[in-house]
């Protein structure tokens, strides 16, 4: 299920369709949620509320709305780029909880997250390049 969210979400970025970019990074952010919860039910760890704290965080500023906005809207446009920048920040966290410590979940989880930070560094710098971006 997480390789067709992920995969929905690079659809998204390379065809620049916002609707399926952020529907597949918001479906993809409840994997965790769903994951961690069960895992803390089981050990009781912090880090796993942690984690799944962000991930609800991500779940919420993805979450697809019809919410239209231009490349002349400088505000939207900043803070989409912090959102951005937040949402690469945890699923590289992530990433590396999985693949470097973690033994508790498989290696596939960790590299899900890779490309889907890898997808939204590609908006990213698309979006700063400026030259003709918009969303469909």
């Amino acid at each position: 299920m997480g390789t067709l969210f992920v995969l929905l979400a690079v659809f998204g970025a390379l065809k620049l369709n916002r609707k399926n970019f952020l529907l597949g990074i918001f479906l993809f952010s409840l994997l965790p949620i769903i994951g961690e919860y069960v895992a803390y039910t089981d050990v009781g760890e912090w880090g796993m509320l942690a984690t799944m704290m962000a991930f609800l965080g991500i779940a919420i500023v993805t979450f697809p709305t019809k919410a239209q906005y231009g490349a002349d809207n400088v505000a939207a446009i900043a803070i989409a780029r912090k959102i951005g920048l937040a949402i690469i920040a945890v699923n590289a966290f992530q990433a590396y909880m999985i693949l470097g410590v973690r033994d508790d979940v498989p290696s596939q989880y960790g590299y899900m997250h890779i490309v889907l930070a890898a997808a939204v560094i590609y908006v990213v710098i698309k979006s700063n390049s400026g030259k003709g971006f918009s969303w469909k």
